[in-house]
């Protein structure tokens, strides 16, 4: 994984070896979405998204959805963008009196 330089404070995503175009998809992928919906979110084909993955691990230095996502967090990817979720979070907890 990318080794951090500087201190102990988010990195600034202009940082990272991507294109913004890679930085789109780092972001849409750290949501937690699949390949298909981002595809969908960036007018992309599937094959593209795979590719810019593929391309985001690599330079990253990474294996998984999880390590980018926590790369994304450390170097600010996330800032001011919200989660992108298709359905209302619910509390499903119900206390008891």
């Amino acid at each position: 994984m990318l080794s951090r330089t500087g201190n102990n404070g988010n990195q600034d995503p202009q940082s990272l070896p991507l294109t913004l175009r890679e930085q789109d998809v780092l972001r849409v992928l750290a949501q937690g979405n699949s390949n298909k919906k981002i595809a969908r979110v960036l007018s992309l084909s599937p094959h593209t998204v795979d590719g810019y993955v593929k391309d985001i691990y690599r330079k990253l230095g990474v294996h998984n959805r999880s390590m980018a996502t926590a790369v994304a967090f450390h170097y600010g990817v996330l800032e001011g963008f919200p989660p992108a979720l298709e359905f209302p979070l619910h509390d499903h907890y119900q206390p008891t009196a």
